[in-house]
């Protein structure tokens, strides 16, 4: 065969020995000879997906459940572009993608010439590299560079923590000559892999350290899946008393003994209570938290010492009281830190009992609670089946999952890297393909219709379920703490819609329930979770104003009288 296309026609095979098990392609001429050889490999799914900002998404759900790199192949131009939304998601979110853009070849770039940009670099803040591959493969040098750049590229999206990586292919016309069969595959370059520890001297200072603080925190950030060696040694700590154990529902960390509510729980103390709670350590883990009121308090009843505990992610101070970084996987620092500490009764007594009492007045305030956002999602979330993939939109979806009682049953996943609402339903899809599991995505209205073209997709998934909470136009700015000229601004940033949605699941073939009051839901729910029902939306409306209002007045109705 002609050698000037060797390294495209061997790319496939390369990327399959590094476990790339799925590959995302959005249609388009010049990315052909990438696409073709793909088909010709047979060992990699090809999911087309024609909008390739929903086509990144799709792939970063793939790549959250797998926890393998996903491929992504685009033609030239704005088209490589659109991908900059998901992997500016992929990098803060610590997920392997690995973008391949066709491209025109460099004596075409800024020559007036169609779909000719300057791709090689274009997203320098959101990629951990670029890789600029040769036009042509017919000198050995050549092809053993594109090798290597492949290898390297794939394992850099795996190493320290994973992340976007890209590789710009720059491809001459003809583009649809047929590749020939390649008689032998080459071998990828892999990385020895190995974890990080500390030498005895530091273990002791750092076990020293821990046992003169009384007061321990212990604030978990989201995960991707569930790590249950993790849970059971923080469970431990918990229960013998040597620290407090704050783990929201993404964290996918669950145990009774942990406060999964911190929103609550902040909002509920006084300043009395604030500095009673105040720890002298604090332990950080995982990515990003969502409670606002968690991090605003922490940040103003700072500890005495704040460690950061990361094999690789360090200097992440959200609460602005960093004092030390431990470069170690969690799990192996909680292992040699598990049986240490004794217990301070007051500390866990206080917490306990403030867990309690907002235990009783949330339960008090739910008992009855007219139909708005806050009571429907009470109904949804006890009716999730076992099992399920829980995918929670950003925006109020995820703000009002965290006041509910978490569920050990379920997984817990969100767009927490950056926490915007653009592609929120094309990661659920794409988590949907990857997994068996019933995939639930819970979104508000405006999410859902700015991220409508995730259904824009030929075979959506049996197991994806959309449930929509349509309030009208989004009211986050109605929940979120904001200062009184917002009330001038509202008609700019809320977004109200005359979006038909039913006609919009008919347009996309997806099933469509609709539901207005809290009997309809119940009615429906069971609907919506057999297996028979196939992707479909159930579509709930809502006031805004009234949930807004009853939203506010479930904070202040939080506020405990301590003695």
């Amino acid at each position: 065969m002609s050698g000037i296309l060797r390294g495209v026609s061997e790319l496939p095979y390369i990327l399959h020995q590094f476990g790339v098990d799925y590959v995302v392609v959005s249609p388009g001429s010049r990315n052909a000879p990438l696409i073709l050889s793909m088909v010709n490999c047979g060992s990699i799914q090809i999911l087309s997906v024609c909008d390739e900002r929903s086509a990144a998404y799709l792939a970063l759900g793939i790549a959250q459940q797998t926890q393998k790199p996903v491929a992504l192949i685009c033609t030239s131009g704005t088209a490589f572009v659109n991908y900059g939304p998901a992997l500016t998601e992929a990098f803060y979110m610590g997920l392997p993608l690995l973008v391949i853009s066709a491209d025109r070849p460099p004596e075409w770039i800024d020559q007036y010439d169609g779909q000719a940009i300057r791709q090689y670099g274009f997203f320098p803040n959101i990629l951990k590299r670029s890789f600029d591959l040769p036009v042509s493969t017919e000198k050995r040098s050549d092809l053993f560079f594109f090798r290597r750049s492949v290898s390297e590229a794939v394992s850099l999206s795996l190493s320290e923590t994973p992340g976007p990586v890209h590789l710009n292919v720059p491809l001459r016309e003809p583009l649809y000559n047929r590749l020939a069969q390649l008689e032998d595959v080459p071998s990828p370059i892999p990385v020895t892999r190995h974890h990080k520890d500390l030498n005895s001297e530091n273990w002791n200072s750092l076990q020293e350290q821990f046992e003169s603080h009384e007061k321990r925190l212990i604030v978990c950030g989201f995960f991707h899946n569930k790590n249950i060696p993790l849970r059971q040694l923080l469970s431990r700590m918990a229960l013998s008393g040597s620290a407090v154990v704050i783990a929201e529902n993404l964290s996918n960390l669950i145990h009774p003994a942990f406060i999964h509510h911190p929103e609550s729980f902040v909002a509920a103390l006084d300043e009395n209570a604030a500095i009673k709670f105040q720890p002298n350590l604090l332990i950080t883990i995982g990515n990003s938290v969502v409670s606002k009121r968690l991090k605003k308090y922490l940040r103003t009843h700072p500890p005495e010492k704040h460690w950061h505990v990361d094999e690789y992610q360090h200097f992440k101070d959200t609460f602005n009281c960093l004092s030390l970084n431990i470069p170690l996987q969690p799990l192996r620092f909680f292992e040699r830190l598990v049986d240490t500490g004794a217990r301070e009764e007051n500390y866990c007594h206080f917490v306990a009992e403030t867990r309690e009492e907002i235990k009783v007045i949330h339960n008090s305030f739910l008992n009855g609670l007219p139909f708005s956002d806050l009571k429907v999602y009470e109904v949804i979330l006890k009716a999730i089946p076992t099992n399920s993939r829980l995918h929670l939109a950003n925006s109020t979806a995820v703000r009002y999952c965290q006041l509910f009682p978490v569920r050990e049953d379920l997984n817990y996943y969100s767009n927490r890297g950056t926490s915007g609402i653009d592609g929120c339903l094309s990661t659920a899809v794409g988590a949907a393909i990857a997994t068996d599991d019933l995939n639930i995505l819970l979104v508000g209205d405006i999410a859902f219709i700015y991220d409508s073209n995730g259904l824009w997709n030929v075979d959506l998934p049996e197991n994806l379920r959309i449930i929509l909470i349509d309030n009208g136009g989004g009211n986050i700015f109605r929940l979120i703490e904001s200062g009184p000229e917002v009330e001038k601004i509202l008609p700019f940033i809320e977004t109200p819609h005359q979006v038909d949605i039913q006609k919009l699941c008919q347009a996309f073939g997806v099933g469509y329930m609709e539901a207005g009051d809290l009997q309809s839901i119940s009615e429906l729910l069971p609907l919506l979770f057999k297996p028979e029902c196939g992707p479909a939306v159930l579509h709930i409306k809502t006031d805004g104003n009234e949930s807004a209002r009853i939203f506010q007045k479930y904070f202040k109705n939080l506020r405990i009288r301590y003695e």
